[in-house]
């Protein structure tokens, strides 16, 4: 008798048929199948079975690849941060006025030309996003961006046709800074509203991170879906 790390012949057949078991049987073929989840069998025996046919072994059920999301996720997550800083109001608020009532114009085109290239990172790391809630999110800061594009016009700043942001910064270090504060600084601002949308980005990420790696290390479920809550009863 053939045997995969333990699991004997019979039972591969057990795993990969698609014949229907007995409901006499069915709770002991469940706390098998789960006890061969727990040890780490069932993952060997996966990846025993698919490379004798030839094939590479998949328990991914996201849209998108691990690394692909990882990448959408750390874009997300800066642009999310960059944007939140400049939204800030107050004293320490990046178009906070000096003594004489003056902008740091510096300050600004820093702040300005980090959003932009968090921006640029995002559009670029989900262009080819296969996961729909990544796709919509991003898609809603691209309308936003198109919806201002004549008020980042006069700050220096080019929507491309690829939906990417180019930056001028001698233009926007002699443009009108009340117009930059209008788009980027405070609640309801354009930067405010693509720093929620990424921030929602970097959650549609992580839930199908969550989804792409179905199993952890232990064997147990770290996502399920609608079958897999069956061996969520035993753990």
């Amino acid at each position: 008798m053939t045997n995969f790390y333990g699991i004997g012949s019979s039972g591969v057949n057990s795993l990969f048929s698609m014949g229907t078991s007995t409901s006499a049987t069915s709770s002991t073929s469940m706390l098998s199948d789960y006890y061969s989840i727990k040890n780490g069998s069932y993952k060997k025996l996966l990846t025993a079975y698919y490379a004798k046919n030839g094939e590479k072994a998949s328990i991914s059920t996201s849209e998108d690849s691990s690394k692909n999301l990882v990448s959408m996720r750390e874009a997300a997550t800066d642009l999310s941060k960059t944007a939140g800083e400049i939204v800030k109001q107050g004293r320490n608020s990046v178009f906070a006025k000096d003594e004489a009532g003056k902008y740091d114009t510096d300050k600004i085109v820093d702040n300005v030309k980090k959003f932009v290239e968090d921006y640029n990172t995002l559009i670029e790391a989900t262009q080819e996003a296969n996961t729909s809630s990544i796709a919509s999110n991003t898609s809603s800061i691209i309308r936003m961006t198109e919806a201002n594009d004549g008020l980042l016009e006069k700050l220096g700043i080019k929507v491309n046709a690829d939906f990417t942001l180019e930056l001028d910064e001698k233009t926007l270090k002699e443009a009108d800074m009340n117009i930059a504060k209008t788009l980027f600084n405070g609640t309801g601002s354009y930067a405010y509203n693509v720093s929620v949308r990424a921030a929602m980005v970097e959650h549609n990420a992580n839930t199908e991170i969550n989804r792409a790696n179905t199993y952890n290390a232990g064997g147990a479920y770290s996502y399920n879906y609608s079958m897999g809550d069956i061996y969520s009863a035993y753990l």
